[in-house]
């Protein structure tokens, strides 16, 4: 009871931002959510329905009836909208849009256009509520238009200009606007266009384009380059946070899939199921090269004593080598197609550490077992196995990206497997090579 009347109290609800009434709705108990819901007013529920993890979100839109989510639909800007309409099964959507067009016919035919579009690309991230005016316009007429918009257009920071066939040539800040004289022409104000993109540019793309030019709205328009919305830093930093999930679930042989199923461990299991079985393959692999070579392991049975280490070294250093060029790939600071300078580089700094690192392992397995020509081996095959592993791990990314698979996956399971074989081999080698 002191829990219910603690989250519904109504006054709270409706001053809370929607992002911590998200929170609340998610950690409350499921039986309170239908008359949390009720204490809010229109705006704010469909508010909660954008900030509402997607899994929760999915839930709740299948037990709200198609009248109320196209009316909660209205109340959110288009791209919020497209984004909510994305979760539901197609035939509802449909449904859904039927009964906007009774109300907002323009407006369904936007959010139909804006459903065309990849979630993953600009188009998929723009909303259509654009404050726009034409070059030849005054200052004076822009307000005018603003004043018009200011219920349909939020986070108005600058007015986007087009010329007299709408196609966008340049921005006014609201400063400058303001204080502008009454019959300022606009071509006065405007700052001439430096960037724009088109909706089928990747969102990846889009953030980088962001984060260059440290823009807070960017423009996307057509071929013909006229103005088919805009993008909002929030949105953008929602898809930074995103690719950032992405790639770290990948990098360890899962996918961000995962987060829609919630406490379902077996479907989770299934999503992380496919790497888990390379691994396996690879360390049968090498329990296999440790068998073909057991007449070197009896005849030097300290070998095994530096399996784990060789093992373990070639793998952090391959990992590490995939990493920055996965991140030199979605930075921009690494061009993919000079693979030949990517490859010089990791291999150049494998070599580095790899001599250091077999020195030290090398000079320590002599003090410890008193073995010049064992130390000998394991000094060299860390430097050789570190060396090569750079090297994997720097190709593997560049590989992957060409073959059109996302470069992410190379720095999990893949390069740790990889070269695991490979340490095992030339730690083999090395031995056999010596010892005899």
């Amino acid at each position: 009871m002191a829990e219910s009347n603690r989250v519904l109290d109504t006054a709270a609800l409706r001053s809370m931002h929607p992002a911590d009434l998200a929170k609340v709705f998610e950690e409350c108990d499921p039986s309170l959510h239908s008359e949390l819901l009720s204490r809010l007013n229109e705006e704010k529920r469909a508010d909660l329905l954008v900030h509402l993890d997607p899994m929760d979100r999915q839930q709740l839109l299948e037990q709200t009836s198609v009248r109320e989510i196209a009316e909660l639909i209205g109340e959110l800007d288009s791209d919020d909208a497209a984004d909510v309409l994305g979760d539901l099964e197609e035939d509802t959507v449909v449904r859904v849009l039927e009964v906007r067009e009774q109300d907002e016919p323009e407006e369904a035919e936007d959010l139909r256009e804006l459903l065309k579009y990849p979630k993953d690309t600009a188009g998929g991230l723009m909303q259509v509520e654009v404050a726009s005016i034409r070059r030849s316009a005054t200052s004076t007429e822009a307000i005018q238009a603003l004043r018009a918009w200011q219920d349909d257009v939020e986070n108005m920071h600058f007015i986007f200009v087009v010329d007299d066939d709408e196609r966008f040539i340049g921005t006014v800040r609201m400063a400058r606007l303001a204080l502008a004289k009454p019959e300022t022409p606009i071509a006065g104000l405007m700052e001439a266009k430096f960037v724009e993109v088109r909706p089928d540019v990747d969102q990846e793309e889009v953030a980088r384009v962001f984060a260059k030019y440290d823009i807070i709205s960017l423009a996307v328009t057509d071929a013909d380059s006229r103005l088919l919305g805009r993008i909002l830093v929030d949105d953008v930093v929602e898809v930074m946070e995103e690719e950032a999930d992405e790639d770290a679930y990948r990098m360890v042989g899962s996918d961000a899939e995962e987060l829609l199923y919630g406490d379902r461990p077996f479907r989770i299991g299934l999503i992380r199921l496919p790497w888990l079985v390379v691994n396996l393959v690879g360390g049968f692999c090498t329990g296999l090269l440790l068998w073909i070579f057991q007449a070197t392991l009896e005849q030097t049975i300290a070998l095994v004593a530096f399996v784990p280490v060789i093992t373990a070294m070639g793998g952090n250093v391959g990992s590490q080598s995939a990493m920055i060029v996965i991140r030199g790939f979605a930075t921009g600071r690494i061009d993919p197609a000079a693979v030949g300078v990517i490859v010089f580089r990791e291999g150049s700094i494998g070599l580095f550490m790899g001599t250091l690192c077999g020195g030290i392992i090398g000079a320590a397995s002599v003090i410890w077992l008193g073995d010049p020509t064992l130390g000998l081996v394991v000094g060299v095959a860390m430097f050789a196995a570190m060396s090569v592993a750079t090297a994997i791990g720097a190709l593997a990314p560049v590989v992957f990206r060409r073959l059109g698979v996302d470069p992410a996956i190379a720095a999990g399971p893949f390069v740790t497997t990889a070269n695991d074989i490979t340490g095992i081999l030339i730690y083999m080698l090395t031995a056999t090579a010596l010892l005899s």
